[in-house]
């Protein structure tokens, strides 16, 4: 089980490059901002709620991998915007 602490925020980012509703589009080719699913957040986040859906820069996430799973880990600062 994965658990943030401080503002740390953990995303599923296997929906990288999607068509959202609202028309943000991210392309394949747009490696630099990315679009995120939160699976977890810390105690002291504030903005962001799991099952958001966030646009992030790769530049500031952290990859690990947990049970087979990859999954960028982020402060929340560093996320761009909610969609």
């Amino acid at each position: 089980m994965l658990r943030c602490i401080g503002k740390n925020v953990i995303l599923d980012s296997s929906d990288k490059n999607e068509y959202e509703k609202n028309g943000i589009i991210v392309k394949t080719s747009t490696v630099s901002n990315l679009i995120g699913n939160v699976v977890c957040v810390g105690k002291e986040v504030e903005d962001v709620e799991v099952g958001d859906k966030v646009i992030y820069s790769q530049m500031d996430a952290k990859k690990i991998v947990y049970e087979s799973n990859e999954y960028s880990v982020i402060n929340e600062k560093d996320i761009l915007a909610i969609i």
